[in-house]
């Protein structure tokens, strides 16, 4: 019954694949159909006999460098072996997948996949399907139209495998009750708390403590990996001030360039609205705008009679009034009437999309060309910058060729009249001006910069401004001596027993409780007051969370008895915690709405359970062999 009922979910099953779905799922699931464009390479695991192979590893592993590097992680904080291991582990999985989905015989029609691709909203344009988007799009990540299909298909299919476990899964309704009455149990909690911070003026940590520590943890103190960059910053702006031109050539760019300064002509419209809709019909609202466009022919106040009858909500306030529009800003039935009328001429209904429309045109704002002269100073400007502009790009070119040729960055900075700038020390997860750009730090920690001692080429920080690095000064990452980090052990040692004689003392008053003692004589051996809280719930709101959960944790205690415990805190605290006074929530007291929200989340729960349990036990049972 559950295949039947994947077979019957299986056009359903429709998933909003937008950006973040590429990246989160298809990361790792996506790219093998991409390796038509690689030589055939060795495999890396065997799963029931089917490759995986070097390829596919690679461009998975690539893929989510690149998403990680997205999303500001620097590269020197990127993990590559677990990073293969994780990649490798999705690969297998979805290899199990896909194998379950042949021997199951689910199928994704082709129907249902293009229906599915044209409705994703990432590719379309203005609400509709877009074949040169999808293109832009799919092609960014890694994927041929070809190759996005069968990678949709194939996670379709494998939703369906998810679904009719996760749909299979139920809860009875004792286990919901009883899970009912277990979560809305309310206890009295009383508990006493070891603060570790009222703690270390009782312990002491010693010379030979902090210097044992050090010597069995250097690894902890090595210190970040540095380096002073030198570089040189091509600016377009600085090129301007030596930007010259004869009045001819500004002319030749005026002429040009005229349409750029020239303000188009404008008309400013009002008009009544009388939509078209599923509850007015076009005769009605013809009859409607005829009606008042004779009231208007009558001598009547284009404007009241807006306010009192157009449906455009957002005109009618406003006596009709549109503000100025240039061509093109009206659809063109309407632009094709006001374009006829002058000014303070009111035209006849005019039939759009949108209705039946009255137009009045208000006022008219010519075409205006401005002279050479009227506007001198910003054409100038433009000019100039026009100039600079091919400068840029020239010198650019020159300075990569430079910066490839040299050994430093002497001859490159003479030869362009540059200033050689530096960065200060610098780590590759921070820095500042330049420093802040990612393309900077790739290129300087490269091998080819940072080892080899070379000119990076140029990069760019933006569209007017290029530089080129080199390293002047290398840190590596070296033992910080024990002397400038001793502060710092000691405070983590103190903390540590600290810590450890909180939960010590603790102890100790849990077993006074058990032994009979008292709750005020406890609390006075340790200078501590109890805080009480009567009926709380779990999760109850201002009691820490560790503080609860070793309170609810306890076994119900006897009638006029407590439970006792304690729980370690997330801070380093510890508590003796006492409960008395457990009651249940009764089923009366649930009402159906609960019990059935309660069920749905119960069973939401079971089903993930149940979905990892089928993953697990697929990898249990099948043949798999990776290649080291």
């Amino acid at each position: 019954m559950a295949i039947q009922r994947m077979r019957d979910q299986s056009d359903g099953i429709v998933a909003k694949i937008i950006v973040g779905l590429i990246i989160v799922v298809f990361a790792l699931f996506g790219f093998g159909s991409i390796t038509t464009f690689l030589a055939p390479v060795a495999k890396v695991a065997t799963v029931n006999g089917a490759d995986i192979s070097q390829q596919e590893m690679e461009i998975a592993v690539e893929r989510n460098r690149r998403i990680m590097l997205a999303q500001d992680v620097a590269p020197g904080d990127i993990d590559e072996d677990a990073l293969r291991g994780d990649v490798l582990r999705t690969l297998i999985n979805r290899e199990l997948l896909s194998q379950q989905t042949v021997a199951l015989d689910l199928e994704f029609s082709d129907s249902a996949l293009d229906a599915e691709i044209v409705t994703t909203e990432i590719f379309q344009t203005e609400g509709v399907f877009d074949p040169q988007q999808f293109q832009r799009v799919i092609s960014s990540v890694g994927y041929t139209p070809t190759s996005y299909r069968e990678e949709i298909r194939l996670d379709k299919e494998f939703g369906q495998i998810n679904s009719a476990i996760r749909g299979s899964a139920f809860m009875t309704k004792e286990s919901v009750q009883r899970a009912g009455s277990l979560a809305q149990q309310t206890r009295d909690i009383a508990y006493l708390r070891a603060d570790v911070d009222q703690l270390f003026d009782k312990v002491v940590v010693d010379e030979n403590e902090v210097q044992a520590y050090y010597d069995a943890n250097t690894g902890e103190y090595f210190s970040e990996e540095t380096v002073d960059i030198e570089y040189l910053e091509l600016k377009l702006k600085d090129l301007l001030p030596d930007v010259e031109f004869e009045e001819s050539e500004l002319v030749a760019f005026y002429d040009d360039t005229r349409d750029i300064y020239t303000e188009n002509e404008r008309r400013k419209a009002a008009h009544i609205l009388i939509e078209v809709s599923d509850e007015v019909s076009e005769s009605a609202a013809k009859e409607s705008v005829d009606a008042i466009y004779a009231r208007i022919v009558d001598g009547e106040d284009f404007a009241t009679l807006a306010k009192e009858f157009s449906t455009d909500q957002g005109s009618a306030e406003q006596g009709g009034e549109l503000g100025f529009g240039e061509a093109g800003t009206y659809v063109e039935e309407f632009e094709a009437a006001l374009n006829n009328l002058s000014i303070s001429q009111v035209s006849k209904p005019v039939l759009t999309e949108f209705g039946y429309h009255i137009i009045k045109l208000l006022d008219l704002e010519e075409e205006k060309v401005p002279t050479l002269d009227e506007i001198r100073p910003r054409i100038e400007e433009d000019f100039r910058e026009s100039l600079a502009a091919d400068i840029f790009v020239t010198k650019s070119a020159r300075l990569d060729e430079l910066a490839f040729e040299s050994q430093d960055l002497a001859d490159p900075a003479a030869d362009l009249d540059l200033e050689i700038k530096t960065t200060g020390h610098v780590s590759r997860k921070a820095g500042n001006g330049i420093a802040a750009t990612p393309g900077v730090m790739e290129a300087a920690f490269s091998a080819d910069v940072l080892l080899d001692g070379n000119n990076s080429g140029v990069i760019e920080i933006n569209s007017n401004k290029h530089v080129v690095v080199r390293i002047k000064e290398h840190r590596a990452s070296e033992v910080k001596p024990v002397d400038t980090v001793s502060v710092t052990i000691r405070d983590l040692l103190l903390r540590e027993k600290a810590t450890k004689l909180a939960e010590s003392q603790v102890k100790e008053m849990v077993s006074m409780l058990e032994g009979g003692s008292i709750t005020r004589y406890v609390a006075d051996q340790y200078g501590l007051k109890w805080e009480v809280t009567g009926e709380a719930r779990r999760n109850h709101p201002g009691m820490d969370v560790d503080i609860n959960r070793g309170a609810f944790s306890l076994p119900k205690p006897q009638p006029g008895k407590k439970s006792v415990g304690y729980a370690l805190l997330a801070d380093g605290d510890a508590a003796a915690i006492s409960v008395t006074n457990v009651r249940n929530k009764s089923d009366d007291e649930t009402g159906d709405v609960e019990q059935a929200s309660l069920a749905r989340i119960l069973g939401d729960r079971q089903g993930t359970l149940d979905y990892q349990d089928f993953q697990d036990s697929q990898n249990q049972s099948a043949d798999i062999s990776r290649v080291n």
